[in-house]
């Protein structure tokens, strides 16, 4: 497969559209919304997969939450806004199962692009954090819905009602 080179900024505790308050404790790479689009975009051409876009738009995970050392936290930010170089691997779109269900909708499927980025392990490092995974760039996920009157249904049907 073919890796395109391509850059984004490193972005510490992202604002969440549609979100009451910030996620902290996370940093991302946000990337040119061009990229994930386009693959939305073929994706839905090509196999009539329709996605939602994920919650940061185009984005990379690098810290995800993780708890932080106090010998540490004083890196936290360090990198704030600077631009970062990485590359996607064009054309192969992987796709992994969520598998919750939430208020009668079951989260479908995740599309993403591996990345290759050495500077996201050096970022981890710095912090005290597990390196060597395999990240990745989120295309979009898709949703499958299960009406609530269809579950009420179940539900008294299963209970002998």
């Amino acid at each position: 497969m073919t890796y395109i080179k391509s850059t984004g900024r490193i972005i510490y505790d992202p604002n969440r559209p549609g979100m009451k308050k910030r996620n902290t404790g996370w940093c991302i790479i946000s990337v040119d919304t061009e990229i994930t689009r386009y693959y939305r975009w073929w994706l839905e051409y090509q196999y009539h997969i329709h996605l939602q876009p994920p919650s940061w738009d185009a984005h990379i995970s690098v810290v995800r939450g993780e708890f932080l050392s106090d010998a540490v936290k004083s890196l936290w930010k360090k990198y704030h806004k600077q631009p970062i170089e990485f590359e996607y691997e064009h054309g192969n779109i992987q796709k992994h199962r969520s598998g919750r269900e939430q208020d009668g909708i079951v989260p479908g499927d995740y599309y993403v692009i591996d990345v290759k980025c050495p500077t996201i392990d050096m970022i981890r490092q710095e912090l005290g954090l597990k390196t060597g995974y395999k990240y990745h760039l989120t295309v979009g996920r898709s949703y499958e819905y299960v009406s609530r009157y269809e579950n009420r249904k179940d539900r008294r049907h299963q209970s002998g009602k």
